[in-house]
């Protein structure tokens, strides 16, 4: 029999009760180091949530302090829970839940700060423009390389484009000699010159191109292009004002371009809307200039030209070309192209918007095939981001015209805005950032823009938002300092106009004395309130007011200085061309009628209080229903006058004088 040995087998026995002991520990303690990475992230995340709400410069340092010590004792408290909980209880199973569902909200707000503080700095970055310059022939011409061009002739205008077409000739020079330049300053008559082969190549920028589109409908499909250059051109940042806008007025200057997706492009400007905030008495006002108003233009010399031609020389030349129109100070701008429309209201989820009439339009690349035509009946609905653009581009309907649109514009906009401030559309905050970031361009400064949300932010009121609309004007068939040999339609603003809009500019800086404000209504019922700085009006602004004094075939300098040089030229492209010229009839001088004020009925929602939207009367004249209208694809719309309803212009809002 084997001698057995107790101590080595009772030995043997402890080591196992220990190892089985050891084992449950062992995977309690597992389970814990879980929670306590955990705990860890949140911990983290916490951290940087308060950092970047810290580094966003948007809220009160109050709300940070108070936002971080919650997040701070909230981290305390679930660190103690940790601590206390027991194993293997539903409070421990809570716990983990409770921790994920932080991780997540924690994580989120991480990535949207993260996110908008990444699209504000890109929006922001407005601190350049881009030109692209192309060098034609013609598509059938036996020129297929720039070396080939030896001994050629090359069109180009130095009047027009002086830089650019440096930039595209000096580098030309370096692969290619000898070559003859020939200048002119009419991209129409350089144009004709390249399609009777009297030139080889053509340099002209690529706005250019599509101003010349909208009369020769077959110019992309007639040309090649030889080679690309692009001219980059530094903003001057010197000319931004150091302003507080958190608390003082300030008036931004929105360009909607209609080329390309960088909003940094040059190209022309086809909606153009001046926004004035007076952050004081949270008041806002938004005004449309008609794209076709006839205004100085100052890269060439305040030559009269469409509002719309000004964007292809810059956003800075828009800006001035209006203050010099309406004797008022621009500060800032917010340029974007139309693609940016599209996908904001799309990543927005569609915004509500009440269509005014039917109507159908060109899809978003201009195509008039019928399955790409964007069709919308009357009434409230819920628009995607094409039938939004379409909708803010119709105006061919007749009646509707330019007052329907850009109406139709302002609709949008407040659209937009309605959209983003409920809780559905904070929802979608990342999905508009990263479209902002990648459309949107402004030269507002970063440290001015979060100045105004903070102060938004820690002083929530209710705003004010008015919005006039410039009706009081004519239309005319005029020529213009960028098109000097073709009459096109353009649209004469009246004195009225332009006292409307510096009228509202200087009430953002006038608080009237109520003592002494009132109207005759036994005379001409104006305003007796009168501003410091009286409008003074431009030497180089003509008005509805001068136009039995306008040639339709003359570029103006200002109403005494006239450029007779190509009007011969301009009168026989009309005549061969058999454009409608229509000479502007003369206005009377507008008289300020007040309106009374309408009662609220019951389900319907009035404007607020001064906005200029079209009355029952004014409202433009509607198509039989379920007939929607068709645009009139085969007359260029340069040459086309709109057809707007003809109204008694209106004159200054109530406390306005002229």
């Amino acid at each position: 029999m084997k001698k057995v040995d107790l101590k080595k087998k009772k030995k043997i026995t402890l080591q196992e009760d220990k190892n089985k002991q050891k084992a449950p520990k062992k995977q309690a303690s597992n389970s814990k180091l879980f929670d306590w990475i955990l705990w860890a992230c949140v911990f983290a995340l916490s951290i940087g949530l308060i950092f970047l709400i810290y580094q966003l410069h948007m809220l009160d340092i109050r709300f940070v302090l108070a936002a971080g010590t919650i997040l701070l004792l909230l981290d305390v408290l679930f660190f103690v829970l940790l601590k206390k909980r027991k194993k293997k209880s539903w409070r421990s199973a809570l716990y983990k839940v409770g921790m994920v569902v932080l991780i997540a909200l924690y994580g989120f707000g991480d990535y949207t700060l993260i996110n908008t503080y990444r699209a504000f700095n890109d929006i922001t970055r407005g601190t350049q423009s881009t030109i692209h310059v192309s060098l034609l022939v013609k598509n059938d011409s036996p020129i297929h390389s720039i070396e080939e061009l030896a001994n050629k002739k090359i069109g180009y205008s130095n009047n027009m484009d002086s830089r650019s077409s440096s930039v595209a000739m000096a580098q030309i020079n370096t692969e290619v000699a000898p070559i003859e330049y020939v200048d002119l300053n009419d991209y129409q008559q350089l144009y004709d010159r390249l399609m009777n082969g009297e030139i080889d190549a053509l340099i002209i920028p690529s706005n250019r191109i599509m101003m010349l589109k909208e009369r020769y409908k077959s110019i992309l499909s007639d040309t090649r292009q030889l080679q690309e250059f692009s001219d980059t051109r530094k903003i001057d940042l010197s000319k931004i004002p150091e302003i507080d806008i958190s608390k003082e007025p300030f008036v931004v200057y929105l360009s909607g371009i209609d080329e390309g997706e960088d909003p940094d492009l040059d190209a022309r400007s086809d909606v153009n809307i001046l926004v004035m905030v007076d952050p004081k008495n949270n008041q806002m006002t938004t005004v449309s200039i008609p794209r076709d108003s006839y205004v100085p233009n100052p890269a060439m010399a305040n030559g009269s030209d469409k509002l719309t031609h000004l964007g292809n020389d810059g956003v800075l030349n828009s800006m001035e070309g209006i203050e010099e129109a309406f004797g008022i100070e621009i500060d800032y701008y917010a340029k974007m192209n139309f693609q940016s429309l599209i996908h904001i209201v799309d990543a927005l989820g569609g915004i509500k918007v009440d269509v005014k009439i039917d109507f159908s339009e060109q899809d978003e690349n201009r195509s008039f095939k019928k399955q790409d035509k964007i069709y919308l009946k009357k009434g409230v609905q819920t628009l995607n981001g094409k039938e939004a653009l379409a909708y803010s581009r119709h105006r061919k309907t007749e009646g509707y015209g330019n007052t329907g649109r850009e109406y139709a514009q302002q609709q949008i906009i407040h659209a937009i805005m309605d959209k983003l401030t409920s809780p559905e559309g904070i929802a979608h905050i990342n999905g508009v950032m990263n479209v902002a970031a990648k459309y949107v361009s402004t030269n507002i400064p970063l440290s001015s823009l979060q100045a105004f949300i903070s102060k938004q932010l820690s002083d929530i009121k209710p705003w004010s938002v008015d919005s006039l609309t410039l009706k009081g004007g004519v239309d005319a068939t005029l020529t213009t300092v960028s098109m000097p040999s073709l009459p096109v339609s353009c649209y004469l603003l009246s004195n009225g106009d332009l006292a409307k809009v510096y009228n509202a500019y200087q009430r953002m800086f006038y608080t009237p004395n109520l003592k002494k404000f009132g109207f005759n209504l036994s005379k001409d019922p104006h305003s007796l309130i009168a501003y410091k700085d009286p409008q003074v009006r431009s030497e180089y602004m003509i008005t509805s007011e001068d136009s039995s004094r306008l040639d339709p075939y003359n570029v103006y300098y200002g109403i005494d200085r006239v450029d007779s040089s190509n009007a011969s030229v301009s009168q026989n492209r009309a005549e061969s061309e058999q454009i409608e010229v229509i000479a502007p009839s003369q206005v009377e001088q507008p008289v300020y009628t007040p309106s009374l004020p309408q009662e609220e009925e019951s389900g319907n929602q009035e404007p607020s209080q001064g906005e200029d939207v079209p009355s029952q009367e004014e409202t433009p004249s509607e198509p039989a229903p379920d007939t929607p209208q068709e645009p009139a694809p085969d007359v260029p719309e340069e040459s086309v006058p709109e057809q707007t309803p003809t109204e008694q212009p209106t004159t200054p809002e109530q406390g306005e004088v002229q």
